[in-house]
């Protein structure tokens, strides 16, 4: 089971060469910091509405989890992207396995998804702030550092 003790918040204050939060090149960049701490990992998605064509194939829409593929595929769905409207993208270990997992949108902070394997999850929300959320507090810390103005948090 997901039980993320930590949140990273990332405003639009932590681009400032950009007017908008949920960009395409944004969520490259985080992909980027991950690809370069975290153990060999693949993503999914799920709930996703963007501008733009790099996702549509993938039929990304509902809360059903869907395979997205290793970073180098990821990258390369974000690079036609100009905005996320919303969307929940889970990095997980090599060996994650779903089984009709799906997602809520829960209004609760650190929330749980009933699934084992996951490293980080990214959730876009609205096109106003990026949220980024891990049970690995040096994984998170190393994340944070790359996003001036981010703000972390712990589980009470």
């Amino acid at each position: 089971m997901f039980d993320p003790k930590y949140r990273l918040l990332i405003p639009p204050e932590s681009f400032p060469e950009d007017r908008c939060i949920c960009l395409g090149n944004q969520l490259i960049s985080i992909i980027n910091v991950l690809e370069k701490f975290s153990p060999p990992h693949n993503w999914y998605g799920a709930d996703v509405e963007a501008i733009g064509k790099g996702l549509v194939d993938l039929n990304l829409g509902g809360f059903q989890l869907k395979f997205i593929g290793s970073d180098k595929r990821f990258v390369s769905c974000c690079l036609n992207i100009s905005q996320f409207v919303w969307g929940v993208f889970l990095c997980v270990s090599q060996d994650f396995l779903p089984s009709n997992i799906e997602l809520g949108t829960e209004d609760e902070p650190f929330r749980t998804i009933f699934c084992n394997g996951v490293l980080v999850e990214i959730r876009m929300f609205d096109a106003s702030y990026i949220e980024i959320y891990s049970e690995d507090e040096v994984m998170i810390k190393k994340i944070s550092n790359h996003f001036p103005k981010s703000r972390l948090e712990m589980k009470p």
